[in-house]
């Protein structure tokens, strides 16, 4: 009885399996694309301004329209936390960050990421007086600071040109001792990632809009050991 059963939903597919993906693909609910300027107004509307000197054309001129609205909202969201492609580097916005995790050359390293993690979050996190080492071939790496008069400085692991992720648990960490209201989030993408900075209120406007699924950063869990 069993296999009959079987056989017959075999036929069954066999004999309509063209029909069937014609329906579905007709059917299903598509994810709805949406325009470069719309997203584009869209993240304007939630605080992603751009820099001074940057406008749309310069996120046109690594991408096509076409390519923001296949892979909408994230493809504007990685283009906006990037620098433009020459010198000066000018970063496109100041509210996120696209991050390498793949990253760590020299000494100036570590400074970059504790600099950027200062831009985005507006001086609220107002590391001053950073330093850094790293010396790859011996293993060892550390990185200081000053923050609201206190010093700082951390040892940090080496792990060939990859960031020891314990760093953003250790930004983490300050930033809830300064009572701030926002975090750091994190959308990753492999071994890079997008970092913020923001409130529940605006991750839960941002998610709204984008339907972006970002998340609190949560340091060497997200960025790894």
């Amino acid at each position: 009885m069993i296999k009959t059963i079987i056989i017959v939903i075999s036929v069954f597919l066999i004999l309509t399996g063209f029909k069937t993906y014609k329906f579905l693909k007709e059917n299903i609910k598509k994810i709805p694309k949406v325009s470069f300027e719309e997203q584009l107004k869209s993240y304007d509307k939630l605080g992603y301004k751009l820099n001074n000197g940057i406008t749309k054309q310069t996120l046109l001129e690594s991408y096509d329209k076409s390519d923001f609205e296949d892979d909408t909202w994230v493809l504007m969201y990685v283009t906006l936390g990037s620098t433009i492609e020459k010198e000066p580097w000018t970063p496109i916005t100041n509210e996120c960050w696209h991050f390498d995790a793949e990253c760590i050359e020299d000494n100036g390293s570590y400074t970059d990421i504790i600099e950027n993690i200062k831009r985005i979050s507006k001086d609220k996190l107002n590391f001053e007086n950073i330093k850094d080492f790293v010396d790859i071939d011996n293993e060892k790496a550390w990185v200081s600071f000053e923050l609201n008069g206190k010093k700082y400085k951390w040892d940090l692991r080496v792990d060939n040109d990859w960031v020891d992720g314990s760093l953003f648990d250790k930004i983490r960490v300050l930033n809830s001792e300064l009572n701030n209201s926002e975090k750091l989030t994190f959308y990753g993408l492999g071994q890079d990632a997008v970092i913020d900075y923001m409130s529940e209120k605006e991750m839960s406007e941002f998610k709204k809009i984008t339907s972006i699924r970002i998340k609190w950063l949560n340091g060497i869990k997200d960025i790894g050991e």
